[in-house]
């Protein structure tokens, strides 16, 4: 087939496919056209071009297989085509000529795969997915943004990934998961931003996550996590001494992988207060006596989470607060630390008394940080923070946490 008849029928299918005469619902006498103009068609109208000629065989050929009609310009046969008619009582020799499925039988085999998904599937998330895929499909809406109709294989292989990462339980690198399931290191790689895109839209919890952090969800690591850490604290490895951190004051980073990898911290019971801290400029800044102060890198993981626990565990009567930044994404790492670890963290230096002192450095809320904040609103939540994001709101501002200064 010569790439003329290609790209002319391809489009006319096109152009079916989203027309009601596909459906059998069109209520009155419509045609599909392909006009001839220098932006579908430049070289028919380019003087120079020696292809004319091969465009008008193309077109009197499809013509006389009685796939379309030509309709020439004045009616001069031979002389100018306007443009050319899908011949609609045609329509499967079209598909088999280019060898394509029809949209509503690619969307029939799609759904029935969603269904297959669904039935043996257990994944909150994957099952929310399939079910909007299979209503999207079912009330003749388009699914392209996350599915190709066409290529089933595709299809399967993102479902298949996306409830193979929900329902992981094995702590692992990204590329190690990739080998597992895919026997080649980089296929899950191509896979994670439609992934991770589909976890942030079914999972309000990971709104804002970046891909990472949804992935250390579900214990699937780019690369070893650390913390940073400074306090009065010793750290075991394997039973022996590895560090004692009160001799490094501006901290230390320690790595924290599966809960076998994890060291073993051992915290002084001098320390009445732990801070978490969202920013690691605020966390070289910050000092507090008597205090365990961690960075966590915005959103906690899996084996933050593991680490955090295992401190309230040897320092249960310990105050637990957390100091983020004043805006959406600060409220959400706070209310995700609280949910994930059960640990009663309370906002430091978070407070509408704090925003006030700082309201110089604010900067303004974009129409995300509003729908963000009205989403926190709907939610349970202590009247102190509650108050903060109603009083953001009516001024329509946020603060970054590095404006904050340290001292209270």
């Amino acid at each position: 087939m010569h790439p003329v008849e290609n790209k002319i029928l391809n489009d006319l299918l096109d152009k079916y496919e989203n027309s009601k005469l596909s459906r059998g619902e069109n209520q009155r006498a419509i045609h599909i056209a392909f006009p001839f103009n220098k932006k579908t068609m430049p070289k028919y109208f380019d003087e120079s071009s020696l292809e004319i000629e091969t465009i008008h065989a193309a077109a009197e050929q499809m013509e006389r297989e009685g796939l379309v009609a030509i309709a020439w310009k004045n009616q001069k046969p031979g002389y100018i085509i306007e443009k050319l008619v899908l011949c609609e009582d045609h329509v499967e020799e079209a598909y088999e000529r280019l060898g394509r499925k029809p949209k509503r039988e690619a969307e029939a085999r799609t759904k029935q795969i969603l269904e297959q998904f669904y039935q043996k599937t257990q994944g909150e998330i994957t099952r929310s997915f399939l079910s909007r895929m299979i209503t999207r499909l079912e009330s003749e809406q388009s699914v392209k943004e996350y599915l190709d109709i066409m290529d089933h294989r595709k299809t399967e292989q993102l479902i298949d990934t996306l409830d193979k990462v929900e329902q992981n339980r094995k702590e692992c690198y990204i590329r190690e998961f990739s080998i597992e399931h895919f026997h080649d290191s980089k296929v899950f790689e191509t896979l994670i931003p439609k992934i991770c895109k589909i976890f942030r839209e079914e999972n309000e919890e990971l709104t804002g996550f970046e891909n990472e952090e949804i992935l250390a969800e579900y214990q699937i690591y780019k690369t070893p996590g650390y913390v940073y850490m400074k306090g009065n604290v010793q750290i075991y490895s394997a039973g022996k001494q590895a560090a004692d951190i009160s001799a490094f004051p501006e901290g230390i980073a320690v790595a924290v992988g599966s809960e076998e990898d994890t060291p073993d911290i051992c915290p002084d019971q001098t320390i009445d207060k732990v801070f978490t801290i969202e920013n690691l400029t605020s966390f070289y800044r910050f000092k507090q006596e008597h205090s365990l102060v961690i960075y966590l890198g915005g959103y906690h993981n899996h084996s933050r989470r593991n680490l955090l626990m295992q401190i309230y565990q040897k320092l249960p009567d310990a105050q637990y607060y957390h100091f983020g930044d004043l805006d959406a994404g600060g409220f959400y790492i706070l209310e995700h630390l609280k949910r994930k670890t059960g640990i009663p963290f309370q906002m430091f230096q978070m407070d509408i008394e704090t925003l006030k002192k700082y309201e110089d450095y604010a900067k303004p809320l974009t129409e995300n940080d509003k729908k963000r904040l009205m989403q926190l609103e709907k939610m349970e939540l202590p009247d102190e923070e509650r108050k903060l994001i109603t009083y953001m709101l009516q001024k329509g501002i946020k603060l970054e946490q590095e404006c904050i200064s340290e001292s209270q």
